[in-house]
């Protein structure tokens, strides 16, 4: 566990709201879909990030199956963008998604990302699931991409929230560009923890990440560990929990 404040906490006298964020790559629920269920059942988060969601076959269907299995909600994503999608609990109010696929790199998996403005009691927030690929070059213009298409879908104006988080699997570990070119414009919510998320059977590296923008506080980070976790993905899922300020200035444009 650690904690840190984000940049712009505000007052303590402030009303705030306690968010649980998981990030968490399924791994196309290849060991099926009650194990990852019941993970995420477990962890009662508010809002999920998922990578590895399924894209083929009846895709929007099994995600919401997924959802439904975890008491949670399906608000989209899955195989029109790549994989990624984001799930929420019923307490989570959806205001508006983004479902964009990035630019493709010849021969290699086509990604893409799925945006939501949300909301949970006076508090408001952006969330961006992401899954970049093997290939460092197009991690770099993908997180171009990914950039734009925040500030067009989420700190649009007319639409601006106070608090913005990206969550994925980034495929590298801290300290190279792209990870870094994030935490230059995030806070990186596991830069004191090197627990690793990949693989649950030999885990040696950090490469799932939640980053998050704005006056929100970090208050507990934790990489989940157990034996289910080790049966349901390849995989350990990113469990972050904040407290948000309601009624803040909205996040600086980057």
């Amino acid at each position: 566990m650690s904690e840190h404040p984000a940049p712009g906490h505000g007052p303590a006298d402030i009303t705030r709201t306690k968010l649980r964020l998981v990030s968490y790559n399924v791994q196309g629920l290849r060991a099926g879909l009650a194990p990852v269920a019941q993970v995420l059942r477990e962890l009662d988060p508010d809002v999920v990030c998922l990578q590895e969601a399924p894209r083929r076959l009846a895709w929007r269907g099994r995600s919401a199956a997924l959802a439904r299995r975890a008491h949670l909600l399906y608000v989209g994503g899955g195989g029109n963008t790549g994989g990624t999608a984001l799930l929420t609990a019923v307490r989570v109010d959806v205001h508006d998604v983004a479902e964009r696929r990035l630019r493709p790199t010849p021969g290699l998996t086509r990604r893409g990302v799925v945006v939501a403005r949300m909301g949970k009691g006076a508090a408001r927030f952006g969330v961006a699931s992401i899954h970049l690929g093997l290939d460092a070059a197009e991690r770099a213009r993908h997180f171009t991409d990914i950039s734009g298409l925040m500030r067009a879908s989420v700190l649009s104006d007319g639409g601006e929230v106070p608090v913005v988080l990206v969550a994925g699997d980034l495929n590298e570990s801290p300290g190279a560009l792209t990870w870094s070119r994030m935490a230059a414009q995030y806070v990186d919510a596991g830069a004191d923890d090197d627990t690793p998320t990949f693989s649950t059977s030999r885990p040696q590296r950090r490469i799932d990440g939640v980053f998050v923008r704005g006056p929100a506080e970090i208050t507990s980070y934790q990489v989940l560990d157990t034996p289910l976790v080790a049966k349901a993905s390849d995989h350990r899922p990113v469990v972050v929990e904040l407290s948000i300020p309601a009624d803040v200035a909205p996040a600086p444009h980057s």
